[in-house]
C-alpha cells in the first residue's frame, strides 16, 4: 500500500518537474501561428527546425554559452581548491586565532548573497574587473558551506596518516594532492558540481557587471537575444533547450559516477 502511494507521489512529482521542460521542448517547434492560435496547444502543428536555426544563427549565442562554461568551470575549480586549503588549515594546523577566524567565516552562512551585491560591485569596479571573467567569478570563490562539508570530510580521516607523511618528509601541498584529496574525492567532486551548477545558473551578478555582449553569460544573454520582443517565442524556447540539452546528456552519461560522488560526499 505504502509502496503504491510512494510510486504515485513520485510520478506526480516527476510530471510537475518535467512538464515545463517538455513544454519548452514542444514550443521550440512552434510556428508563430501556433502561438497566436485561439486554442492553447500542447504539441506543434508541424515539426520545423526554424527556431533552432534562428537561435544558433544569433551572433552572440555561442559566445554566451562559452562564457558560462568558462566562468562556471573557473568558479567550481577555484572554490574546490580554496575549500580544500582552508579545511586543511583548520583541521591539520594550529595557529593563533583559529577558532575566531573559523567562527567569522561561518557567520557568512547567515548573510544572503544578494545583500552583498553593492559591496561586491564597488570592490570589483575599483579593481577594474568589470566586464571580465575574473570579475564574474571573484565573489563566488569562497563558500562557507563548501568549507564546512570539506572540514567534516577531513576530520574523518586518520590523523596518523598526516603524521606519518610528515615523518617521511612529505610537505603539506604534496600531502594534500597525493593523499588527502584522493581520500576525500567524493566531497571534492560534490563541491565542484554544486559550484558549477550555481555559477552556471547565476543571473543577477553577471547582469550587474557585464555591459559588453561578448562578456555576458548565457543566463543574461538569453534575455538579450531579443526573440521574445520580436514575437519569436519558439526561438526563445529553442535557446533554452540548446542550453539545457548538454547538461541532460552529461547527466545521462555520468549519472552513476555523479550519484556515487554525491552519496560519498553526503556520507562523509
Amino acid at each position: 500500500m505504502y509502496k503504491a502511494i510512494r510510486i504515485i507521489l513520485l510520478c506526480l512529482l516527476s510530471v510537475i518537474v518535467l512538464f515545463p521542460l517538455f513544454y519548452a521542448f514542444s514550443t521550440s517547434f512552434f510556428t508563430p501561428q501556433d502561438f497566436t492560435a485561439e486554442n492553447a496547444k500542447l504539441l506543434p502543428s508541424s515539426l520545423s527546425l526554424r527556431n533552432y536555426e534562428l537561435a544558433l544563427s544569433h551572433r552572440y549565442f555561442g559566445r554566451y554559452v562559452l562564457n558560462s562554461f568558462i566562468t562556471a568551470t573557473l568558479t567550481a575549480f577555484l572554490r574546490a581548491a580554496i575549500s580544500a586549503m582552508t579545511a586543511f588549515a583548520f583541521t591539520h594546523l594550529r595557529f593563533k586565532g583559529q577558532k575566531a577566524i573559523l567562527t567569522l567565516l561561518l557567520t557568512t552562512l547567515f548573510i544572503p548573497p544578494d545583500a552583498m551585491l553593492y559591496e561586491n560591485y564597488v570592490t570589483v569596479a575599483r579593481l577594474s574587473l568589470l566586464d571580465s571573467y575574473l570579475g564574474i567569478v571573484l565573489p563566488s570563490l569562497f563558500s562557507a558551506s563548501a568549507m564546512l562539508i570539506t572540514i567534516g570530510a577531513y576530520l574523518s580521516t586518520d590523523r596518523d596518516i598526516y603524521d606519518a607523511a610528515r615523518i617521511d618528509g612529505s610537505r603539506d601541498p604534496r600531502y594534500i594532492l597525493s593523499i588527502l584529496l584522493p581520500l576525500t574525492a567524493p566531497v571534492t567532486i560534490t563541491v565542484f558540481i554544486q559550484a558549477f551548477i550555481s555559477s552556471f545558473n547565476s543571473y543577477l551578478w553577471p547582469l550587474l557587471i557585464t555591459t559588453r555582449p561578448k562578456m555576458r553569460t548565457v543566463q543574461v544573454g538569453i534575455m538579450m537575444l531579443g526573440f521574445a520582443e520580436e514575437g519569436e517565442y519558439g526561438a526563445q524556447s529553442a535557446s533554452i533547450i540548446l542550453i539545457t540539452l548538454p547538461f541532460l546528456l552529461l547527466l545521462a552519461a555520468g549519472r552513476k559516477a555523479i550519484e556515487k560522488a554525491l552519496q560519498g560526499g553526503i556520507s562523509s
